[in-house]
């Protein structure tokens, strides 16, 4: 995560919102959590944040830098 960060810096995109994300849903329809994607000039990273955190994330302007600072987000490879 700390790589990210970095480079979410470098790039000059920390404040940016977050446009894309999916919802994580089993075949039961219960939702454990969400996944945001992060755009930067080389690569796409997934960040996932877990059932019920994501919730707040979604009500208000998610930019880059509140997603990778959420003390719930986790950085999949």
């Amino acid at each position: 995560m700390q790589q990210l960060i970095q480079l979410v810096e470098k790039e000059k995109l920390s404040s940016q919102p977050v446009t894309q994300h999916t919802l994580i849903i089993d075949d039961k329809q219960v939702i454990h959590g969400a996944l945001f994607f992060v755009k930067t000039a080389r690569k796409t990273f997934k960040i996932m944040v877990p059932a019920p955190f994501y919730e707040a994330l979604l009500d208000n302007q998610l930019t880059i830098q509140r997603l990778m600072k959420h003390p719930e987000a986790m950085l999949l490879s």
